[in-house]
């Protein structure tokens, strides 16, 4: 049980537990504590509260805007202590069905392996390193055990419930190709002829341009010769565009036109514009077998939130829970 457990969420789980612990230290300072909520016999404090809502306080308050900052910290809030709760039964229901019973090595082999992975020589060590943060090692094994036990009930009850079949991921494939595409562009040039003598003398002078590219002579010099446009000191150079964010008539004047080719003259409130494709890169579709696993990772939890939903909300039928006013 615990095997899975750590061959799917260790990496997740240091980060959480790291995060937890790291976040400790400057999540109490000022509060008063007090009882947010009770879940059956447990509590959760003011306090914690706090400290799970500290990473999403900072990003509040440098990301979102000022007049926005009040009412998006209560609905973090309200979501953090909805997310603390359902942590809580799922714990209790673990505990109840005794799936801490053989954690305790799993826990050590956990800690070790932290330990491993940041150089930390010893428990003393990673002791003083909990210390300065205001944490202890009893309460960092309590952490660790309980998300171990939680997640191997959640895997248990809820992910193994959830099957993934190849027509399934072939049909996602092919019912949403845009998502896996990488789209055309081109890379364009222009030249822009003035039409205030008249469209017919500039079209006439458009005929020879094409005329004389076509004889070998550089585009980007007759550009610099014979353009209006601002881009004219760069040898008509306009940049690179996603095709099918052009606009519609720029679109269907290089329909067909091809690397190196010249669109027939268009015009347009500037003049007459002949653009020509310097490059053009066709759309390319990722094959199935490159986007497999990002389609399993969506259809996983497309599945997974329902049944999810479905334990959660027994869950919390059977349990007793008090959310006590005023978390502010």
């Amino acid at each position: 049980m615990f095997q899975e457990f750590r061959r799917l969420g260790m990496k997740k789980l240091t980060g959480i537990l790291l995060t937890i612990v790291f976040a400790a230290g400057m999540a109490g300072a000022g509060t008063v504590d007090r009882i947010v909520a009770k879940i059956n016999d447990e509590i959760i404090t003011l306090s914690e509260l706090k400290r799970e809502m500290e990473p999403a306080r900072r990003e509040i308050m440098s990301k979102v805007p000022a007049a926005q900052q009040e009412q998006t910290l209560k609905e973090a809030e309200e979501q953090i202590l909805n997310n603390l709760i359902e942590a809580a039964l799922i714990y209790q229901r673990a505990i109840e069905m005794e799936y801490n019973a053989y954690v305790e090595d799993d826990v050590d082999s956990y800690i070790q392996q932290i330990m491993k992975d940041y150089n930390i020589s010893d428990t003393d060590e990673l002791e003083n390193a909990l210390a300065q943060q205001g944490d202890s090692l009893r309460t960092f094994r309590e952490t660790i055990e309980r998300q171990m036990v939680s997640q191997a009930l959640v895997n248990d009850f809820i992910n193994s419930r959830i099957n993934l079949l190849t027509p399934e991921i072939e049909r996602y494939y092919q019912n949403n190709q845009a998502d896996f595409t990488t789209p055309g562009e081109v890379t364009l040039s222009e030249i822009i002829l003035d039409t205030t003598e008249g469209v017919a003398e500039a079209e006439s002078l458009a005929a020879e341009i094409a005329d004389r590219v076509r004889r070998g002579e550089s585009f980007a010099t007759l550009a610099g010769q014979y353009s209006k446009g601002t881009t004219a000191g760069r040898g008509g150079e306009i940049g690179t565009y996603v095709i099918d964010k052009l606009n519609a008539e720029t679109r269907n004047a290089l329909e067909g036109v091809e690397e190196g080719e010249m669109s027939a003259p268009r015009k347009s409130a500037e003049g007459l514009i002949i653009y020509r494709v310097d490059v053009r890169k066709p759309a390319i579709v990722q094959p199935l077998d490159e986007v497999r696993d990002q389609i399993r990772g969506i259809l996983y939890q497309q599945k997974r939130n329902p049944e999810y939903e479905r334990f959660i909300t027994q869950l919390k039928e059977d349990a007793y829970i008090q959310i006590f006013p005023g978390m502010d």
